[in-house]
């Protein structure tokens, strides 16, 4: 008989994917992994982008429970790593030892007689004790030992650790972690950091004598099709099938993502009422509409509602701000019109200059912002982001002035920007006529 599974087994955006993990074996990536596990004293390097699937690959390898996951951002002093992980361990901070020894001393002493009684034969004794006893207590405290300890739990078993954004950590102590990182693992630990592209090889500039210990793992995001292969191994556990239109439109949407395309199956799931296999198989061809409810279902769990009102307002204004009309009848500001935009069919990571300003034509082709003022307000989000909102991962976006690029870094807050409803609500706003109050006279 056929296993009935949950569909938030099946799919499964926070967590280990076990029925629907796809290895991508041309990249080699598991492989050097297992090499890694194999050696002694060699770190794993894992880079890639935000939600491409890191710690899952990691986790993969080692084994579901077997890692110990640490973040380079809660990391503020060289021991405080250790500390992180004899807490993940769930270490006490400090252990008592008590011994106790106990003695006991009886002395007895025993008196005997005869009853001079004619014609009987009578004895008597009489016996009494005395007893004293004694204990002696010794009690110790031991604090945790940092990284000895660790050694001690980890050192030569399946636990693997990984230091996730390595470079959050504080610049001033990355040579020391780095170092200590080496002594770990010339000692028998796992050990393996994680990071964003453009910050792969801070651990070996931070201890360049690790040069030749680091195995370097670089990963990108999905392609279309390996995204695809997550319904394909999904669907059929829970005999359901969805339209091939739908599916590449969900490949799509998850711009690269594992982790988004995982979230939205999953809502596709709860919008049709599939929530464990099917008793009997059911095929579904989703309408525009229907995936445009699973989409803004899909975009309550990716909330940036506080980082879209910091760029939807921009900066500090000094002047009142030019409005521009809307194809749709909205209309907004430089920074909403320019959101907006971004927003804009086909879903895309990176936007090159000219094409914001094809897309900025199209959206307001009455009268759309300049060149001047669309650089201006993608460097404005790009600041925004960095200095008020940045994750640990880094800003969400961003913008490249050498390339004059726009970096959406985060899958997430492209998928906000598109489903979320938020950008309309706030031209909606902006658009809305102002409602004037008369006062009846005579009161």
């Amino acid at each position: 008989m056929k296993a009935r599974l949950p569909s938030n087994e099946v799919f499964t955006p926070t967590a280990f994917p076990r029925y629907t993990y796809v290895p991508r074996d041309d990249l080699h990536h598991e492989r050097l992994l297992r090499e890694w596990v194999r050696s002694t004293s060699l770190i794993a390097s894992v880079s890639g982008p935000s939600k491409a699937g890191k710690t899952v690959l990691v986790q993969r390898v080692v084994g579901e429970g077997n890692l110990v996951s640490v973040s380079g951002a809660s990391v503020r002093a060289p021991d405080q790593l250790w500390e992180r992980v004899l807490d993940w361990l769930g270490e006490p901070h400090s252990t008592a030892a008590t011994h106790a020894d106990a003695t006991t001393e009886t002395k007895t002493r025993e008196k005997g007689g005869s009853l001079g009684i004619a014609g009987v034969g009578a004895s008597v004794r009489g016996q009494s004790s005395n007893a004293t006893a004694g204990t002696d207590t010794l009690q110790a405290t031991s604090a945790r030992r940092g990284l000895p300890q660790v050694v001690d739990q980890l050192a030569n078993t399946k636990l693997a650790l990984l230091v996730d954004d390595f470079h959050y950590i504080p610049h001033a102590i990355q040579s020391d972690v780095a170092q200590q990182l080496k002594d770990a693992a010339s000692r028998g630990v796992r050990i393996c950091v994680a990071s964003v592209p453009h910050r792969a090889d801070n651990v070996v500039r931070a201890l360049p004598e690790l040069r030749g210990r680091v195995m370097a793992i670089d990963l990108e995001y999905w392609s279309r099709a390996d995204l695809l292969a997550i319904p394909t191994a999904g669907l059929p556990l829970l005999d359901l099938s969805i339209d091939a239109a739908a599916l590449q439109t969900f490949a799509t949407e998850a711009a690269g993502s594992p982790q988004l395309m995982q979230a939205i199956c999953l809502f596709a799931c709860n919008h049709l009422g599939v929530l464990e296999t099917l008793d009997a198989p059911r095929a579904v061809t989703l309408d525009p509409e229907e995936r445009r409810r699973i989409f803004f279902m899909t975009s309550s769990v990716v909330d940036f509602r506080s980082l879209v009102r910091a760029l939807v307002a921009g900066p500090r204004a000094r002047a009142e701000r030019q409005a521009y009309a809307h194809r749709d009848g909205r209309q907004g500001d430089v920074y909403l019109t320019v959101l907006r935009a971004i927003a804009m069919d086909p879903p895309k990571l990176v936007i090159p200059r000219a094409e914001l300003e094809h897309r900025l034509a199209e959206l307001a082709p009455t009268k759309a912002p300049d060149v001047g003022n669309l650089v201006r307000a993608c460097m404005s989000f790009g600041q925004i982001a960095a200095q008020t909102y940045a994750a640990p991962s880094g800003p969400a976006i961003e913008w490249d002035d050498h390339d004059q690029v726009l970096v959406v870094s985060d899958p997430y807050l492209l998928f906000y920007l598109r489903w979320s409803g938020h950008l309309e609500r706030e031209a909606d706003a902006v658009s809305a006529p102002e409602i004037t109050t008369v006062t009846p006279s005579g009161t």
